[in-house]
């Protein structure tokens, strides 16, 4: 099986979630994978792929992020042939909105139903209820566990689902979109964060999945986590999407092969020292998890579990990495340092938090960090996957861990728009 180019964003905003992405393509064998920022997106990243990913996070700072030159170019790719997936947050970002960034951003008329002028009574959780958006609030009426049915344009059309939501919208239909999917109930899973009569007020009988085509392009707005590494069969609607007119790469893209002409020699004892760092890291992530801290960055919430997931990202491969052969000894430099800084912060972080209260602006930098590192890694990762096995067919696949901690408020990682 021959896949697109993939991109998947890591820049402003972007949360942990979409390190899902890169679990169910590594299971899948998906090998051409990219990691952008908001700087590479502006430098024509774009250019060198078929499909970008967008996931969970905050909805404002990625707006804010790619600014007006993300929004051209991300017009640009979809119009000349490029599929665009958002999910969650993803899926919020081109919905027509009247506030700056995100009027930047209009391509699809739809209208979200979970904004209000008056908000309900949240009845758990209420730091993860809702967003402020201009003189409205943007809410989230549950968590966990929805049921959804395939309404069109996908294989299993006409079953029903169970798909994790975390913030994501319902939409409304418009004109401009095929209603591919919509919200039919809950499970025992569900974790009702207002009244169950306002949640399905909400969400029940609205859109979960559209899609809209623009020019030769295609977008795909999942409001629930369709990605979700424990819900394979809900993944499968990820790897349909993806093959939306899929006939061939549009572009010559650069080989693994040519990538690795001069791959250089790696230092043993560089890579058992980041080894060392990720280990160490994950120690005091584990820590950190046995306190009752958040922090508000930008318009999200983040806990000390969302830690973990960047870390475990890089755990559960580094046993591949360390016989690589398609790294430049200063990747292997860049990983060891940003490890580091990465121990520190966490360190610092702890510290803090024994002291009193921990300090915002460190969380704010160390989930910075943590994206850059996993980006790094899972770089490196994909490109040495692809060099072994170009079909994904042989390569051993990657597990995706559990994470099982006492402070988990639910039985899944969370995320928020």
């Amino acid at each position: 099986m021959v896949w697109p180019e993939v991109g998947i964003y890591v820049g402003e905003g972007a949360s942990h979630s979409w390190t899902w992405f890169a679990d169910i393509f590594d299971r899948k064998g998906i090998c051409s994978v990219r990691f952008f920022d908001e700087a590479a997106i502006a430098d024509g990243a774009l250019d060198a792929i078929d499909v970008l990913f967008i996931s969970g996070g905050d909805t404002f700072a990625i707006a804010e992020g790619l600014g007006s030159t993300g929004a051209a170019k991300l017009e640009a790719f979809i119009t000349a042939g490029g599929v665009y997936i958002g999910s969650c947050a993803g899926a919020y970002l081109p919905l027509k909105s009247s506030l700056f960034p995100l009027n930047q951003f209009n391509f699809v008329f739809s209208r979200i139903t979970n904004l209000t002028k008056n908000l309900p009574a949240p009845k758990q959780m209420a730091e993860k209820f809702c967003t402020e958006y201009g003189c409205r609030y943007v809410f989230h009426p549950v968590r966990e566990e929805v049921r959804v049915k395939i309404a069109g344009g996908f294989s299993c059309v006409g079953q029903e689902l169970s798909v994790p939501l975390y913030g994501g919208p319902a939409m409304t239909a418009s004109d401009d979109i095929e209603v591919l999917a919509y919200y039919t109930g809950f499970t025992d899973k569900t974790a009702f964060l207002v009244d169950r009569e306002v949640a399905e007020q909400t969400l029940i009988g609205n859109v979960a999945i559209a899609r809209k085509r623009l020019g030769q392009g295609v977008l795909y707005l999942l409001g629930p986590h369709f990605e979700h590494p424990h819900y394979p069969e809900a993944n499968s609607i990820i790897f349909e999407a993806m093959l939306d007119g899929y006939a061939g790469p549009r572009l010559q893209h650069d080989s693994a092969e040519s990538a690795c002409e001069e791959p250089g020699i790696v230092n043993r004892n560089l890579m058992r020292a980041f080894k060392g760092e990720i280990s160490n890291g994950r120690i005091v992530a584990l820590a950190l998890e046995r306190k009752s801290l958040q922090w508000l960055i930008g318009k999200k919430v983040y806990d000390p579990e969302k830690i973990r997931v960047f870390l475990e990202a890089v755990w559960s491969r580094i046993s591949v990495i360390d016989r690589v052969e398609c790294m430049a000894e200063e990747e292997g430099y860049y990983l060891l340092h940003t490890a580091q800084s990465v121990t520190t912060m966490l360190k610092t972080l702890k510290n803090e938090s024994d002291a009193g209260p921990a300090v915002t602006v460190a969380a704010e930098e160390l989930f910075a960090e943590l994206k850059a590192l996993a980006a790094a890694f899972l770089t490196l990762y994909f490109r040495f996957k692809e060099l072994r096995d170009p079909g994904g067919t042989e390569f051993r696949s990657i597990k995706t861990p559990k994470l099982h901690t006492p402070q988990l408020h639910n039985s899944l990682p969370e995320e928020a728009t």
